[in-house]
């Protein structure tokens, strides 16, 4: 595909960079390898089922040694709540209270998450923890609403959910939507509520708490009127960043074959999903940084049991650390043999489920303590695994890394090959899922940060249909934050409860006792 010198102009500006267009357009046009997945990894076999006793020595060694490290958590936030109010959207823009009645229009269009009837939808209403607010915008823009007919009054309450001149939900982030109400005068957003749990288990006695949001740049403002409001009452550390404009993509049109473009002639990008957030975490500093998606909070007590396996994946991945140190250090400077060099192997193999090529023990010394220091020093992922109940995403498997070696990783349903009766069998036999709970190091054992991008399997991308302007398009996606960007990490998964996980992924999520 040949670019004019204006295509050119524009990629170079945009901060991409000529190779990588074409890259992703012959992507675009040839598709990408499915991930060939060996076996789900299962308690015994690849995720850690720890008991009460380990527990309590991880959580006993985190309390203990935490200010020996700078902790941050980190919270991709850049998300609009489009998703979350989908059925309410299709609601809004289609529904007419005189001539539609809300069962049969609900029950004809398949809007699962409004099933419960009118009167329940009513009155779940007060409910949310926005309702509040709702009713104050109601109450000055629309005087008769209570001698409306029911028929009406849910279409109105739906609308000023969601329109400019009320909430504004349906643009916003969810980063800002009210989640939970804990009394008239304590109603937090998401963002807050991180903030509140980052504060049990990133504070130390030598720094305060430390959060950062990657929000979107539109949402600066807002942002900041949170943060101003939350800092008045919190000593904390609140940053955001945006996802680069170097990691954006191109498209290409379905119909055409062709990339696309806007009424100007001009290319147009897209955001590279949450792949592209590597560079974010690139740019941290912290010796432990805590992953997990902004939809997925507790409420007041409930958040206990989050924050306390919040600190044992982070205790059990600083002894970790603490032994691939005197590992890696002995490697550098004893040149270990025998029973020695067969300890690191040992922790190698079993702590940190490294697989080694094939002809490992036909090298010599030398050999294996360079292949060991080469495999030891790398970033290091401690994910949370909780038991499959059928929600959709990523699940935890042992499959084969860019180099074609067994090993650990998330792996998304759509990497798989739905063709293959052999591959959806092991997918269908997975019995763990992936919640995006992630404590990760970034840095090597002598606390110099990894350049990440050495790390990222290029294969494990996306390509995915959407809609640009009412047309098909195919869209490239990096490589999963949690998949192929982190494929190349150290994995270690843990078995955590399902409790931990109370994601809100359609507003009547919100109505579910974890949230109410």
């Amino acid at each position: 595909m040949n670019f004019s010198q204006a295509d050119i102009d524009q990629i170079n500006k945009h901060g991409l960079k000529i190779e990588e267009a074409k890259r992703q357009i012959n992507i675009l046009k040839n598709g990408l390898p499915y991930t060939k997945v060996l076996e789900p990894a299962k308690v015994g076999n690849g995720i850690v089922q720890l008991d009460k006793s380990d527990q309590a020595f991880y959580l006993e060694l985190f309390d203990k040694e935490k200010s020996q490290y700078s902790l941050q958590k980190f919270v991709p936030a850049s998300g609009a709540a489009t998703r979350m109010f989908k059925d309410w959207t299709f609601f809004h823009n289609n529904y007419q209270p005189g001539r539609h009645y809300y069962e049969r229009f609900v029950r004809q269009h398949q809007l699962k998450n409004m099933e419960a009837g009118l009167d329940d939808f009513l009155n779940n209403f007060p409910g949310y923890a926005f309702y509040q607010d709702l009713m104050d915008v109601i109450k000055d823009n629309l005087s008769g609403y209570f001698q409306l007919d029911e028929n009406e009054q849910v279409w109105q309450l739906i609308h000023y959910t969601l329109s400019e001149e009320g909430l504004g939900y349906a643009k916003k982030p969810k980063a800002f939507i009210k989640f939970h109400s804990y009394n008239k005068n304590q109603i937090k957003t998401a963002l807050e509520e991180h903030l509140t749990e980052a504060e049990a288990y990133t504070t130390t006695s030598q720094q305060k708490p430390k959060v950062e949001f990657s929000i979107s740049p539109q949402h600066q403002t807002e942002f900041e009127q949170i943060r101003l409001k939350v800092q008045t009452k919190q000593d904390i550390e609140i940053t955001n960043s945006f996802q680069k404009p170097e990691t954006d993509t191109v498209m290409l049109d379905i119909e055409t074959g062709e990339l696309v473009r806007d009424d100007n002639g001009n290319l147009v990008f897209r955001p590279g999903g949450h792949g592209s957030l590597i560079d974010n975490i690139q740019d941290l500093d912290a010796d432990i940084i805590f992953i997990k998606n902004i939809d997925n909070v507790q409420k007041g007590k409930a958040q206990e049991t989050t924050i306390r396996y919040k600190k044992i994946l982070a205790g059990y991945l600083m002894n970790l650390l603490k032994q691939r140190q005197r590992f890696l250090e002995k490697l550098s400077k004893e040149k270990p043999v025998g029973e020695a060099l067969q300890e690191i192997e040992n922790f190698a193999r079993q702590k940190l489920n490294i697989n080694f090529i094939e002809g490992y023990d036909t090298l010599n010394n030398s050999g294996k303590r360079r292949y060991l220091a080469y495999k030891l020093n790398r970033p290091i992922r401690v994910a949370g695994m909780v038991k499959n109940t059928g929600e959709p995403g990523g699940g935890p498997f042992w499959a084969k890394d860019q180099n074609g070696i067994k090993s650990l990783q998330i792996v998304e349903k759509a990497q798989i090959n739905p063709d293959d009766p052999q591959q959806q069998a092991i997918l269908n036999q997975a019995t763990h899922f992936n919640p995006v709970d992630l404590v990760i190091s970034i840095k090597d054992y002598k606390g110099h940060k990894f350049n990440l991008k050495e790390f990222i399997n290029e294969k494990a991308a996306f390509v995915t249909e959407k809609s640009y302007n009412g047309k098909p398009v195919k869209v490239y996606e990096r490589p999963g934050l949690w998949n192929g960007a982190m494929d190349g990490w150290n994995t270690i998964f843990i078995e955590v409860p399902l409790a931990t996980f109370s994601p809100v992924k359609t507003v009547t999520d919100l109505l579910k006792p974890e949230h109410q």
